[in-house]
């Protein structure tokens, strides 16, 4: 006796191991992501001492970077991997929370995601492409040259790190998780905990952004950052456990 199976219901049926298949896969990128964020601290902590390496003077830095050129390439390309997948995951999490991306609150965060994944980048690609070439330029140099580069290395520095620390890490992803779990606090699409964990981790990353305002630092950066990897490995769970 052969059985016979409704087309619309092999569609639903297709569609219904699609989904789960595609949460599947989002849970386990964002578990991915969390953990990639420690392979720049260990190539870059081990290479230049990174990230206190950061408060240094710019002559220590540029030496530090040009002994140890191939590491310092190696560890910010993990990063700007690391940077980059921000925007897919960010898009992923929208769909999947809020019910598509053709909901006005879903484009909201996978808009701000990938703003926050581009802007990390461009400050990222300062120390691929344009810090290298003054670390080797610094090492010839007369003196006075070297005081020249130093104050070239700390201004692009400070830009790149506005853009890439402020406006990727703080504003733009805190925005885009912000509103993806103020969303779901109301709506609903994940658990009511990870939601408020979720707001939360948005909140210390905004406060990054405050000395720039002129405030106080209130928030270590490496706090922002580790709650926002622990938030990104419960999600990645949930989503497993979903799919």
């Amino acid at each position: 006796m052969t059985t016979l199976t409704h087309p619309s219901v092999q569609r639903t049926v297709e569609h219904t191991h699609a989904s789960a298949s595609a949460t599947r896969t989002l849970g386990a990128l964002l578990i991915v992501e969390a953990l990639l964020m420690f392979a720049p601290l260990a190539i870059l902590g081990a290479a230049i001492g990174w990230p206190a390496s950061l408060g240094k003077p710019a002559a220590e830095q540029l030496a530090a970077i040009q002994a140890n050129a191939g590491m310092v390439t190696l560890g910010y390309g993990v990063y700007l991997l690391y940077s980059i997948l921000i925007a897919p995951l960010m898009i992923g999490l929208a769909a999947q929370v809020l019910g598509g991306l053709q909901r006005p609150l879903a484009v909201t965060v996978a808009a701000f995601g990938a703003l926050s994944a581009l802007t990390r980048s461009i400050g990222i690609l300062r120390w691929l492409t344009v810090m290298p070439a003054l670390a080797a330029a610094h090492a010839t140099a007369d003196p006075a040259q070297r005081s020249q580069i130093e104050l070239v290395f700390t201004a692009i520095n400070s830009y790149g790190g506005g853009i890439g620390e402020i406006l990727g890490v703080a504003l733009f992803m805190a925005l885009s998780l912000g509103t993806l779990c103020v969303a779901a606090l109301f709506n609903g699409g994940m658990p009511r905990w990870l939601a408020v964990m979720g707001v939360l981790s948005a909140a210390l990353l905004a406060c990054l952004a405050i000395p720039v305002l002129g405030g106080a630092a209130v928030v270590p950066v490496a706090a922002a950052v580790s709650l926002l990897s622990a938030w990104m490995i419960a999600a990645g769970v949930w989503a497993l456990r979903r799919g």
